[in-house]
């Protein structure tokens, strides 16, 4: 996804105040402890899905960032290469 087409889609996002079936959004202070859920219905998904780390749905969907965007995906990572069978 280039970078316009996801500033699009959290723009949508946040005016329309819904996800979408392919769209999980996490408000991430930290790192998710399981993300198992999400990562098990995107995989089963034709496309899969994506998850949009810093957006705290449950608070008007305000942007909030992440802590540290390289550990919070190597965290991402590991969680998901854990599910392997």
């Amino acid at each position: 996804m280039l970078p316009e087409e996801l500033t699009g889609l959290v723009k949508d996002i946040i005016r329309k105040k819904c996800e979408l079936h392919n769209v999980e959004l996490k408000k991430a202070e930290g790192v998710p402890k399981r993300l198992y859920n999400t990562l098990s219905s995107f995989s089963n998904q034709i496309g899969g899905g994506i998850i949009i780390f810093g957006i705290d749905e449950e608070n008007g969907y305000k942007i909030t960032g992440v802590y540290d965007p390289q550990d919070l995906q190597r965290k991402v990572v590991e969680q998901a290469l854990q599910m392997e069978p």
